[in-house]
């Protein structure tokens, strides 16, 4: 009887024992954590709810040190339920990257927007004023106006020199430009009928200035899309291109920048003229011509949706508004 006794007390003990080694291997394995879900998707393990709102504080401060106004929230509450996870695993996972990936960000950001197309993009309301007002003083039909739009990211900030260079450019787009004075020997010819194509429609000459194209129809106007520094006017393939006024050809070939078959032409005093994605080139480099003297046949070269005559005026090196000299005739 002893000894059964004797029996049941070691197997108790030793029980207990291994019970108790088992116990504290957990303990020292596994960490009691609460497993984080937010709008029903899992984000990771944290060692509890204040341990979360740690985490979530630094990284609104991360946000707002891009933009103290910036808007920062997440879609739904979090919700936690308690857990057991190893020790190891809770060092390896970044919840800081989790959690960062649920976080929706709204900036307030203000864009310039010019005759109807958005051009710069600020974060700060009087940066976008001030070039707004900068733009009115020296553009007086200019149509500008500044729209506050809300934003997930700020990946499309204009930088002030970008800023800088765009409002100089459109400044010189819209200068007014005086026509330079005639310097050719030959007298204006009104009746001025081409060597090239003969029978073909000769544009109505006003003084020594021409149309470049027998229609008046403009598929593409002036700054139309970002970088369009011309005017396209509606012509089928072969249609007639005349020189706008009196000059020397400087440039009469391919060009590889998108202008495909294209004539450049000289006309004094830094005023320059270019007719391209033509079909046939009916000038050569050196060539003076005459106002309405055919130089080309429209085409469908170079970077083009379809047929079509792009004409565009230089005055020392940078392109002008157009219609600042087809207005004058």
């Amino acid at each position: 009887m002893l000894s059964t006794l004797r029996f049941v007390l070691f197997t108790v003990i030793s029980l207990l024992v291994v019970f108790t080694a088992v116990y504290l291997t957990i303990l020292n394995t596994y960490k009691p954590v609460v497993k984080t879900y937010i709008n029903g998707k899992f984000v990771g393990y944290f060692s509890d709810e204040q341990q979360f709102d740690e985490i979530y504080n630094d990284l609104v401060t991360e946000k707002q040190s891009i933009d103290e106004n910036v808007k920062v929230y997440l879609e739904s509450e979090p919700t936690f339920e308690k857990s057991y996870i190893r020790d190891s695993l809770l060092r390896q996972q970044n919840v800081y990257t989790n959690l960062r990936a649920e976080m929706q960000t709204e900036f307030t950001v203000y864009e310039v927007v010019l005759d109807g197309e958005q051009q710069m993009t600020f974060t700060a309301e009087n940066q976008a004023n001030d070039y707004v007002n900068k733009l009115r003083s020296e553009v007086s039909d200019i149509n500008a106006s500044v729209n506050v739009e809300k934003v997930s990211d700020l990946d499309n900030l204009t930088s002030t020199d970008r800023a800088d260079d765009i409002l100089a450019d459109i400044v010189a787009r819209n200068k007014p430009v005086d026509i330079p004075e005639e310097t050719s020997q030959q007298a204006p010819q009104s009746s001025y009928v081409p060597a090239y194509g003969m029978g073909t429609v000769v544009p109505t000459l006003n003084g020594n200035l021409a149309w470049p194209t027998v229609s008046r129809t403009v598929n593409c106007d002036y700054w139309g899309y970002w970088g369009h520094n011309g005017v396209d006017l509606q012509a089928s393939i072969g249609t007639p291109v005349y020189a706008f006024t009196d000059g020397t050809v400087v440039f009469s070939g391919w060009d590889s920048s998108g202008y495909g078959n294209c004539v450049k032409i000289n006309h004094g005093n830094g005023m320059q003229t270019i007719y391209a994605h033509n079909s046939q080139l009916h000038v050569a480099v050196g060539e003076t011509v005459v106002a309405g003297q055919l130089i080309a046949s429209s085409g469908n070269t170079g970077n083009t949706t379809g047929p079509h005559v792009h004409f565009e005026v230089k005055v020392n090196g940078v392109s002008i508004n157009p219609w600042n000299v087809l207005n004058q005739i």
